[in-house]
């Protein structure tokens, strides 16, 4: 089964269940597909991204994406789901997508299923 996440409303499902709600981008590219190609600004690209592993960089449970063959991700990488950064709250995603609590991604990660959808 696959986790789906909606570029425009930032909602994260699996296996069509409503998980949690998020964002990615940040100021006016926030949510925004139109500006899915602009670097350090606009939501994750649509595509197809495999969870690849995880670390504690960025915050707790940080998972790591990597693109599929097929994605176009203009150019842009290092994509991740993180949580807020504290200080920025609402506004800490240069594309990646921000998911809080660390024991949802921690869940995400252990389901099993690696491939997420963004659409």
């Amino acid at each position: 089964m696959t986790w789906e996440y909606n570029q425009q409303t930032g909602e994260l499902r699996h296996n069509g269940d409503f998980i949690a709600q998020g964002y990615s981008g940040k100021g006016v590219a926030k949510n925004d597909p139109s500006k899915q190609h602009i670097r350090d600004n606009g939501p994750i690209p649509k595509g197809y991204w495999r969870i690849a592993g995880h670390n504690n960089n960025k915050s707790p449970w940080t998972l790591v994406l990597e693109p599929l063959a097929g994605t176009n991700t203009f150019g842009r990488d290092s994509f991740l789901i993180h949580g807020d950064n504290r200080r920025t709250v609402g506004d800490s995603s240069k594309g990646c997508i921000i998911i809080n609590g660390a024991e949802l991604r921690r869940s995400i990660f252990n389901s099993g299923d690696t491939v997420l959808v963004v659409r």
